[in-house]
């Protein structure tokens, strides 16, 4: 009886956790790909959502380009909230709106400057957006969100182009995670990657049965995007939200969407600015987070072109210096390099050229990183280099007289004491065969 009573029990335990209470099958869900949030009127917030439609992507675009499967569907809502703005897109949904795989979240500029406490408040309490999804500051949120470039979906161009502009040296991807530990962990402020997005007429696309003549000369035309939304909800008939593939059949160039990537700085939840191109570059050398990209130097032996070399790796050092009132920070930077292109007949394994190439580019680098400290510390007043948490680490009540006159007063002022030591490790295969 009592082996009979235990296989009862068994069996009724397992029935009780059979399955899932709140399952939802896959082709119950509405699949958000990214999410977008800019400023509405007074102190409400416009959520762009983009929708996937998996069906179409598995189909493939086979047949005519003009009937293809609409891949993505934008949704735009208004309301006081981050969910009520959602809970409205679901009127208009026939799935269930799900933000588990939102890969990027877009933040609109006017709303980044006046705060964005509450929406990362919303992203960390809701247990259904990853705290892997990367941010990233745009002009207007919702512009970035247009017609895909290379790949079908915008989340994946966005995914896509913060991945590979980290070859460029001159931005950093940041997630809700990092973000969200700068916000909460002091003496260091908050960054994010920042996008403008552009329509551009530089890409040429060839259709089924069109010839595409070599001599067509490629028009490049850019102009930043303009969403053009009103308040009220309505998009123009041509905007690009609503026909993200309107192409014509004319074999003109057929507008694309490209994306100038930097940094967008933050004191605490606040936007103050951006560091594009060599301001970006600046703070990453700084900070030892250029991963990859090219510097170009005049040639040290004299023929008057340039020699290109590839960053291999980058690392710093940053050691808090504190006496009595007097404080002041000692960074050392290492940057490894190779040679990838110069004039010919330059022997790259001299050693005597090496120095000379290497003097020139510490002072490049120097000079790069001086330049957007000087900005971030007199202009935008924000430690985003983190010296604050240094302070911190090394002595936590000096930090805490110190914290509320630290952006203001104390960081503007702050002694910074750079060196930098680059090193050329490869001259080149090719250079030391025909200098043989």
């Amino acid at each position: 009886m009592r082996r009979i009573g235990l296989t009862a029990l068994i069996v009724f335990l397992a029935l009780g956790c059979s399955g899932c209470w709140d399952s939802v099958e896959i082709e119950e869900v509405a699949i958000v790909g990214s999410m977008s949030i800019d400023k509405g009127q007074g102190d409400h917030v416009v959520v762009s959502l983009e929708v996937i439609n998996p069906s179409a992507l598995a189909s493939g675009t086979q047949g005519p380009i003009g009937e293809s499967p609409v891949v993505s569907v934008m949704t735009r809502d208004e309301a006081n909230t981050i969910p009520a703005a959602i809970t409205s897109a679901q009127r208009r949904t026939p799935r269930k709106i799900c933000t588990g795989l939102v890969g990027t979240i877009v933040i609109g500029q006017a709303l980044a400057r006046e705060g964005v406490g509450k929406i990362i408040d919303y992203l960390v309490r809701n247990a259904t957006v990853r705290s892997s999804a990367t941010l990233t500051t745009c002009d207007t949120g919702a512009g970035l969100l247009q017609r895909p470039f290379m790949f079908p979906l915008p989340s994946r161009t966005l995914a896509g182009l913060g991945e590979s502009a980290l070859a460029s040296g001159m931005t950093i991807t940041v997630t809700l995670c990092e973000f969200m530990a700068r916000l909460s962990e002091p003496g260091i402020e908050p960054i994010t990657m920042h996008t403008v997005g552009r329509k551009t007429k530089d890409v040429q696309v060839k259709r089924q049965g069109d010839e595409v003549k070599q001599t067509d000369p490629a028009v490049m035309r850019e102009q930043p995007i303009d969403v053009d939304v009103s308040l009220d909800g309505e998009l123009p008939p041509d905007s690009p939200i609503l026909n993200p593939y309107k192409e014509t059949s004319s074999g003109e160039f057929v507008p694309g969407t490209t994306i100038n990537i930097g940094i967008a700085a933050y004191r605490g939840d606040k936007l103050v600015g951006f560091l594009d191109d060599h301001e970006a570059r600046g703070y990453l050398w700084t900070v030892g987070r250029v991963e990859q990209g090219t510097i170009e130097v005049d040639d040290p032996g004299g023929s008057g072109k340039k020699i290109a070399l590839g960053i291999i790796r980058s690392s710093a050092s940053v050691k808090p210096v504190i006496d009595d009132d007097l404080i002041r920070m000692d960074v050392e930077l290492h940057v490894d390099l190779e040679t990838r292109e110069a004039p010919m007949h330059t022997n790259v394994n001299n050693q005597t050229l090496v120095q000379a190439l290497e003097d020139s580019l510490d002072a490049l680098i120097l000079r790069e990183a001086r330049a957007t400290l000087n900005r971030v510390q007199k202009e935008l007043k924000t430690d985003i280099y983190g010296f604050g948490n240094k302070v911190y680490r090394k002595d936590p009540k000096l930090w805490a007289e110190l914290e509320p006159r630290w952006n203001e007063e104390i960081f503007p002022n702050l002694e910074v004491n750079i060196q930098v030591k680059s090193r050329v490790r490869a001259p080149g295969s090719a250079y030391s065969v025909a200098n043989r």
